[in-house]
């Protein structure tokens, strides 16, 4: 008797390292996108901490040069705040992409493996009707003999 052979396994298999792939993929997206939120929570806690130091000083009384040198901080981390929000963007892009190439994936997966029920049911049929057509075949035969 002949075994079971799913004939598109060589395309599940290929899609199970696809779907794998993917979600490696989206692990270590999610991994640098919770790197670059923390660290534009620090960039924003020091400007905070900046603008409070700022405003302590405003009130006692500063001079040019050191509001001068106040505002260039605020403009460095304003500027490196917009390159880190540019960045998280990009990588929540990239998620929602990963995300949909995942699905994709999966739903192929899910539809090969109907296929392969299909495909497995009508060989239990065949097997079925190989094992009566053999029965059959033996009581003739038996039926036969003893006559």
């Amino acid at each position: 008797m002949k075994k079971f052979v799913f004939t598109l396994q060589a395309c599940y298999d290929m899609q199970l390292g696809l779907e794998k792939q993917h979600k490696l993929e989206l692990k270590n997206i999610e991994a640098e996108l919770a790197k670059k939120q923390n660290e534009l929570l620090r960039l924003e806690r020091n400007f905070d901490k900046a603008n409070g130091e700022y405003c302590s000083a405003v009130s006692k009384g500063i001079g040019a040069p050191r509001m001068k040198d106040f505002g260039q901080y605020f403009d460095s981390l304003k500027a490196a705040m917009a390159v880190v929000h540019m960045d998280i963007n990009r990588l929540e892009k990239e998620k929602e992409l990963c995300r949909q190439k995942l699905v994709n994936t999966r739903r192929e997966l899910k539809l090969l493996d109907k296929l392969r029920e299909s495909q497995y049911a009508e060989y239990m049929e065949n097997v079925k009707k190989q094992q009566d057509k053999f029965v059959d075949d033996f009581v003739s035969y038996s039926v036969t003999t003893s006559s």
